[in-house]
């Protein structure tokens, strides 16, 4: 599913005719194993190169191995409504309402690493490493990934700030410096109250990671690294519990390899005795 699901998150960045092939390819995916790349260019009305250029813009080698890419999501596609089918017409149970859950999250976490290469999430966890103070700004549902990065930040003994009212969030950005990191994250990437953040944060020049659904957006157009996760759209039950799994999902992965590259064992120790006198009567 992920090729379709790149094509339509790429929609808003491309040009005339590479939408018009997109939207076709959208509409008629379990035709497109029938075609060669001359017959769609035929049937879209463009040239056969246009096609080839297409393909490697979505990371393809050429039409082939988009081809393939295609009906692999067709036939997957097709075996997760047959699924969902199934798991509809059962009786409901917490056991099958757990399998679908973790059958979903299987598919979802599997796409991340496929739309945010290692060279990315490096440098994204570099900048972390070498951050004197990090303030992570995300509300609504993200507000709960922001807060869980914050903890694990502060576990090693990083300064990180975080505050959930968007005018205090601002105040707090005054006392970011030169070697300070924001940490934005937003499904959408469009809520405006992180975009007057951000275009504060780049009128001081500082350096932002944006974590977004994979789509053009404002708030990933405007950040130096940009982290994306994937909207199936395919149970408004599901999606926002696996959105959010997803960028916490992340946001773990960067933690842990500040962890490694750190090697902050008696700092997390420290951390855990200190939490452990919340435990004391």
């Amino acid at each position: 599913m992920l090729s379709l699901l790149k094509i339509r998150g790429m929609l808003d960045q491309m040009s005339v005719i590479e939408r018009k092939l997109a939207e076709f390819i959208l509409d008629n995916a379990h035709m497109l194993r029938d075609y060669s790349s001359q017959q769609l260019a035929d049937a879209v009305g463009i040239s056969q190169s246009s096609v080839v250029k297409f393909c490697q813009k979505l990371g393809y080698k050429g039409y082939p191995d988009l081809k393939l890419a295609i009906n692999e999501a067709v036939v997957t596609a097709s075996t997760l409504n047959r699924d969902q089918a199934d798991k509809n017409n059962d009786d409901g149970s917490l056991l099958g309402i757990g399998e679908q859950l973790q059958f979903s999250l299987q598919q979802h976490l599997r796409t991340l690493l496929t739309i945010n290469d290692e060279k990315t999430l490096l440098q994204a966890a570099r900048l972390l490493q070498a951050a004197d103070k990090i303030l992570l700004a995300g509300f609504a549902k993200s507000a709960i990934v922001v807060a869980d990065m914050q903890f694990r930040l502060l576990q090693l003994g990083k300064l990180a700030l975080h505050h959930a009212d968007p005018a205090l969030a601002l105040q707090l950005a005054r006392s970011l410096t030169d070697t300070s990191v924001l940490l934005l994250v937003s499904d959408s990437g469009q809520n405006s109250d992180l975009l007057k953040l951000e275009h504060y944060a780049k009128s001081r020049q500082l350096k932002i990671i944006s974590l977004t659904s994979y789509s053009t957006n404002a708030q990933s157009l405007a950040a130096d690294i940009t982290l994306f996760t994937l909207s199936a759209e395919e149970d408004i039950r599901l999606n926002p519990l696996l959105t959010q799994l997803a960028q916490q999902h992340l946001c773990h992965m960067l933690y842990l390899q500040l962890c490694q590259w750190q090697n902050n064992d008696l700092a997390l120790t420290e951390s855990t005795e200190l939490l452990g006198l919340l435990e004391k009567p």
